[in-house]
């Protein structure tokens, strides 16, 4: 009566009435409730359907630990330095091969029929899509910089098949599979390090030999002109030019000297002096002559067995020893063509039985019949002025040879250092590039020893199995429910989404329809007021047939509800488990 006085208040004016109210949503929906029954019963059907006919779908999940090593990485550091999402994005695409991934289908029986009419590829692309493989991760610190970082921890594996069983074990062969190849590729990359650093270890030994024996070439080729001996070589030379100056000067001040002691030596006598019997003073060449002067006229005037002559010639024998001379052939010829001279003269003057003559003759036989002088040995010098001086002038020479040959030795060795030091530079540059290649190598193979040490401890820490691992904390397990498909929520969704069509359904065919289902209708079309309104008279047949049609739908709902009922114990959770859970919720 209300709604109706509203109504009515209102048709006086029809303009200012309202858009469509409760009543009239109302109004239309039971005017309408055949089709909008009809589209939720058939939306709801098939949803029904769906919600059956889908395939239940089990999912056997393992979780695995990323175990950090035991070994503290101060103490021993892995030479597996990726990041666990790298090696395990490695590890999946090892898995993850056609060969392996296609031996698991057919050893299994994976996919039933699928595998019948499906090609491999697209076998292989529902594995791939039904293998699971989600990281955890975590903030930890990092123990470098000691900043919060995500890091993963552990990842699960999981994999889902229509067969509870089949789950199970192709997640546990997976596990098994992610596992090994951890342990694989961690002992292959410790292994595939180790054996790199020895062949590069070997490599730089090989070169250093080899540089070392060019430097021993070189050293050899290059003996004195070295950089290190670069100084030293400067400073022989100055040193040898030095010493060159001061040979010079003694060499020649030793020859000034020599020519003054020559000078003396020769206004000295070799031979002490003799004095004469008239008192002078000769020496004992000149007495030799003397003597033999008067030995000559002593022949001459008297017999050989004079005391004179015998006097004569032994003074002249001990002259001659004395001084070495036992006259010379010259002396000897002299003497007689003097003696052939004073006969031929005589004869001019004289008989032959003259004295003279006679004198002559017995001069010229005793020259004929002395013995031939012997060589003259020169003798051996006595006065000691002489002696020194020639002794000095000795000892020079001999100083003087020294000085020379020890200068021209030093002016050798100067042109030695001189060259060196001339080609240092060349030979520098080449000794220093041998050098820096030589110390560059004897580094890298020190740090090459040091990294291969530190690679083999690592290797073995990889076999006993005390680095980094995967650790499978929790292993797969039988499903017991499906993850999929979600049977309640597919019957709650279609629920709403045919309630929601049947409303929709409805309106539209309410809009499309131009007739008038009461007074507003007319008011709105007119734009007149409505007077009054006369109620329906409603036939007994009528009203009967209203009556069963209700109890018919109040049918169609309970038979619904049953079904949903049924529907829910069956594919989600028993009906009393529900209930109990629902009780317990209550008291809690």
């Amino acid at each position: 009566m209300t709604a109706l006085a509203q109504d009515f208040s209102a048709l006086a004016d029809p303009t200012a009435l309202p858009s469509r109210s409760l009543r009239d949503h109302l109004g239309m929906l039971r005017r309408r409730r055949a089709l909008a029954i009809t589209v939720f019963c058939v939306l709801l059907a098939i949803t029904v359907v769906v919600a059956v006919v889908l395939p239940p779908v089990y999912r056997s999940t393992a979780t695995i630990l990323i175990k950090e090593q035991e070994i503290p990485p101060e103490f021993v550091r892995s030479t597996v330095t990726s990041f666990a999402d790298e090696r395990i994005q490695v590890i999946s695409q090892q898995v993850m091969t056609r060969a392996t991934l296609l031996e698991m289908v057919d050893r299994h029986g994976l996919y039933g029929t699928a595998r019948q009419r499906e090609t491999s590829e697209e076998i292989l692309d529902r594995m791939r899509r039904d293998i699971k493989l989600t990281p955890i991760s975590a903030e930890v610190t990092d123990r470098r910089t000691g900043s919060p970082v995500k890091s993963t921890i552990a990842f699960t594996l999981s994999y889902d098949s229509e067969n509870a069983s089949a789950a199970q074990k192709i997640a546990n062969e997976l596990t098994t599979l992610y596992l090994n190849e951890n342990v694989k590729n961690r002992q292959q990359k410790a292994a595939e390090t180790t054996s790199f650093l020895d062949e590069e270890l070997s490599r730089v030994t090989r070169h250093i030999a080899e540089l070392e024996q060019k430097l021993a070439a070189f050293k050899e080729r290059n003996q004195g002109r070295l950089p290190e001996l670069s100084l030293s070589n400067q400073m022989g030379s100055e040193r040898s030019a030095t010493e060159i100056q001061r040979l010079e000067r003694e060499i020649l001040f030793l020859n000034e000297r020599t020519a003054s002691l020559q000078a003396q030596l020769a206004d000295t006598k070799p031979q002490l002096p003799i004095m004469s019997a008239g008192g002078a003073v000769l020496d004992p060449d000149d007495r030799l002559k003397a003597l033999q002067m008067q030995l000559s006229a002593a022949i001459g005037t008297y017999s050989s067995d004079h005391p004179d002559v015998k006097r004569l010639r032994r003074e002249i024998a001990v002259l001659q020893a004395e001084t070495g001379e036992q006259g010379d052939m010259t002396d000897r010829e002299a003497r007689r063509q003097e003696l052939d001279a004073q006969l031929s003269q005589l004869r001019q003057k004289f008989s032959d039985d003259h004295p003279d003559i006679a004198r002559v003759k017995r001069q010229i036989v005793a020259l004929e019949e002395a013995p031939a002088p012997a060589p003259r040995t020169p003798r051996k010098p006595d006065n000691p002025v002489y002696l020194n001086l020639k002794a000095q002038i000795d000892t020079n020479a001999a100083q003087l040879i020294s000085l020379r040959k020890e200068r021209d030795e030093l002016r050798n060795r100067l042109s030695l250092y001189d060259a060196r030091v001339s080609q240092s530079p060349e030979v520098e540059r080449e000794y220093l590039e041998i050098v820096r290649d030589m110390d560059s190598s004897r580094t890298r193979f020190r740090e090459l020893r040091d990294k291969q040490m530190q690679a083999q401890v690592a290797e073995q820490l990889e076999r006993e199995r005390k680095a980094e691992r995967f650790t499978l904390i929790e292993p797969p397990i039988f499903p017991e429910k499906p993850v999929r498909p979600n049977r309640l929520l597919i019957l709650v969704m279609g629920l709403l989404l045919a309630i929601a069509v049947g409303i929709g359904a409805a309106a539209v065919r309410e809009s499309l329809d131009r007739a008038v289902h009461g007074p507003r209708d007319v008011m709105r079309l007119l734009h007149v007021p409505v007077l009054a309104v006369l109620p329906p008279l409603v036939h007994p047949l009528a009203a009967r047939r209203r009556a069963r049609r209700r109890l018919l739908w109040l049918g169609v709902v309970a038979v619904v509800l049953m079904l949903g009922v049924a529907a829910f114990h069956v594919f989600y959770m028993p009906v009393e488990v529900a209930w109990y859970s629902l009780l317990r919720r209550v008291a809690n």
